[in-house]
């Protein structure tokens, strides 16, 4: 079933502003591509009408080494911290918003991080792999998502 508390057109619109486009790419190929699998994977939860995809984080196509816009990486990961539902010992690797945000991981730090269902652990692991980008995620997730 598909959870009210996820807003899948602000990820679908997030997700897709990291889009290089067509035109750059010149073939669009959902499958190879970290942006297009996002889609793919955010469209597959609507039309199945549940959160949960099996196996979800094995079809990352870790052989995309396109460039992506980094700002917009950040962005979008922000955004999707923002709907996590920090659901700690009862994370589920299979759901939406872990398969969408540890593929932008892929294609923003290299490899997707082990997530344990925490953002403020997630930022603590994130800045030990990388502290520029972590403080820049968090800066935006903060600013325009932390709810006071």
């Amino acid at each position: 079933m598909l959870s009210k508390n996820i807003n899948y057109n602000g990820l679908i619109e997030k997700v897709g502003k990291c889009c290089l486009s067509k035109e750059h790419c010149g073939t669009c190929i959902k499958d190879t591509c970290l942006v297009g699998y996002c889609e793919q994977s955010l469209l597959t939860a609507l039309k199945n009408k549940d959160e949960y995809i099996d196996n979800g984080l094995e079809g990352i196509p870790y052989e995309d080494t396109k460039l992506y816009d980094e700002d917009k990486l950040v962005n979008a990961i922000a955004f999707i911290l923002n709907e996590c539902k920090n659901c700690q010992l009862y994370h589920d690797e299979d759901c939406i918003i872990n398969i969408i945000r540890s593929s932008l991981e892929v294609a923003l730090l290299g490899d997707y991080m082990d997530y344990k269902g925490s953002t403020l652990v997630y930022f603590k692991e994130v800045e030990e792999k990388n502290k520029e980008l972590s403080q820049r995620i968090f800066k935006i997730f903060n600013k325009k998502y932390l709810k006071n």
